[in-house]
């Protein structure tokens, strides 16, 4: 069976780097343009840099903790 702290360490690894995947794809996927004239919606480029290093601190912290547990 494995350790709870473990699973834990490797869950809060994953949802950083998923948080991290996700707002990496919306940075650099192409804006999509309504057919209507006038300009689309811009990016939050902000919002998703943000975003983007609140992943990557919870993943750098779950392999830290996943790196420690492993003995």
């Amino acid at each position: 069976m494995i350790p709870l702290p473990e699973i834990l360490a490797e869950l809060v690894m994953a949802l950083g780097g998923a948080l991290l995947a996700a707002m990496a794809w919306a940075l650099l996927r192409p804006v999509v343009r309504p057919s209507s004239p006038g300009p689309g919606r811009p990016q939050a480029l902000g919002k998703v840099l943000i975003n983007m290093s609140i992943g990557l601190v919870v993943f750098v912290w779950g392999l830290a903790s996943f790196i420690t547990r492993v003995h």
